[in-house]
């Protein structure tokens, strides 16, 4: 299913939650309606919980379908809550950068993450992700996260990606790339879009063309 919402007029979507294909993880504070947008688009079991005492979930969290990254703000009450109500691995990584899914690109295929993280924090995404991490960029900016929607089959990238870096992405994460754009333009296509290999969320301002674009690159269509 193909949708568009907000989250209480905010029509970023992408920021308040993760999805992956076994699961989906939103803020608490989503209304019934954003929820049975989320429950008809997904058909997935709905875990609903703050990380970092925040609503936007997907800024600082990242997830696959192995496991779960939450930065090391996460309080011990919100990490016990996650671990109990997830089947895969959640844990936390103990660094100054915090907003794990603005600078962390991940599918159940591979990762590319921030330049700036560390060997050891490195390896630690990939243990936890399950899958080979790579450093990189999109449009040349470090905030690989925000800058690309990814799904286990499709990416759509910020419009200012070089061929380089969606050959790169396309090589790694082994999918088909393209570039767009959400909410009537916006470069940030991870705050506009949630989306898994079944099912899609864009924010409300997201045009006919930009929701059509990126459902054909996501596979939908």
């Amino acid at each position: 299913m193909i949708a568009r919402t907000d989250f209480e007029g905010d029509v970023n979507v992408g920021a308040f939650g993760v999805v992956t294909d076994q699961m989906i993880c939103i803020s608490p504070n989503m209304s019934e309606k954003a929820l049975e947008v989320f429950e008809r688009a997904f058909n997935l079991p709905i875990i609903q919980s703050t990380i970092a005492s925040l609503d936007a979930i997907g800024l600082v969290a990242v997830a696959n379908s192995h496991g779960m990254l939450l930065p090391y703000t996460t309080t011990d009450e919100e990490f016990a809550y996650l671990k109990e109500n997830t089947d895969i691995n959640v844990d936390w990584i103990d660094s100054k950068m915090t907003a794990m899914g603005n600078i962390i690109l991940a599918n159940d295929h591979g990762a590319i993450c921030h330049p700036e993280f560390d060997s050891k924090s490195r390896k630690k995404i990939s243990d936890i992700l399950d899958v080979e991490v790579h450093p990189g960029t999109v449009a040349k900016l470090p905030i690989v996260g925000a800058n690309t929607i990814i799904t286990n089959r499709g990416a759509v990238v910020h419009p200012m990606a070089t061929d380089e870096e969606m050959n790169r992405i396309s090589e790694l994460l082994k999918v088909h790339v393209e570039v767009g754009t959400v909410n009537r333009g916006s470069p940030y296509t991870k705050l506009g879009v949630l989306a898994n290999i079944d099912g899609m969320i864009a924010g409300t301002d997201t045009t006919g063309v930009e929701l059509a674009h990126i459902s054909q690159i996501l596979g939908f269509v």
